[in-house]
Order: C-alpha cells, then structure tokens, then sequence
C-alpha cells in the first residue's frame, strides 16, 4: 500500500503547483503570493485520495491480464482516469447550484491531468523500474 501514498504525494504537490500557476490573479506574482496560492492549491489532495486510489487499484486490475505494452497502456489508463475525474468532478460542483460550469473544463482537465499523470508516472515507474529484490 506504500506504493500508493508516494504517488499521492507526488501527484498532490503537482496539482498544487498547477493549481497555483492557473489560478493566481493579476500580473505579478509574489512569492508570498505563490507559497499562498500554492498552499490553497493543497485542496486536492482529497480529490487525489478520493479519485486517485480506487482508480488506481481498477488500472492494477485491468493491466494485470496484460501482456504487450503493459505500461503504455497503464499510462493511457491513468490520463483517461484523469479526464473522467475532472467530468466527475465538474458534474458533482453542476448539480450543486445548478448552474452549467463545464465552460470551465479546461481549467480542471488541466489540473486534473496535472495530479493523473505524475501519479500514473510514478505508480509505473515504483512498478516496473524498482521491482523488489527476492530476499535470498
């Protein structure tokens, strides 16, 4: 399960990262501005929790009767798995107020592939680069 928190980690503080670039006002931007915004952007880690996990264990599932192109595929899993949890995400905020914001979905395809992506990289590469070593 320990492989599963890394990426959350890496995959939190990128979205954060992300959120604090798309979503900061004005011109100029100050440190205190960004460490500010960037602190803010730390509301996705829930998201990632909530959506990244059991998306992650269904793209273990699928991959595991894999052969051929095994981490390309997971790959394509984990940016298709972004986009449904940016419409998910979208969709819940709509029913909210009933108010259509999917003009906004770029901000939040954006942010959601921000948080998808290096979650799928990293969950590749503690997969497939650092495999464990049987204990003699």
């Amino acid at each position: 399960m320990m492989k599963k928190f890394i990426p959350v980690i890496i995959s939190s503080i990128c979205g954060s990262l992300v959120f604090s670039a798309l979503f900061i006002e004005g011109g100029y931007i100050d440190f205190n501005d960004f460490i500010g915004q960037f602190v803010t952007g730390l509301i996705v880690i829930p998201f990632v929790l909530v959506f990244g996990i059991p998306f992650s264990i269904m793209i273990d599932a699928i991959i595991r009767e894999t052969k051929k192109y095994k981490p390309l595929i997971e790959f394509l899993l984990y940016v298709l798995s972004g986009v449904m949890g940016a419409s998910i995400i979208l969709l819940i905020f709509s029913l909210g107020d009933g108010i259509s914001i999917f003009l906004e979905f770029k901000p939040f395809l954006i942010l959601a592939l921000s948080c998808s992506v290096p979650f799928g990289i990293s969950s590749i590469i503690f997969k497939y680069v650092f495999k464990t070593v049987p204990s003699h």
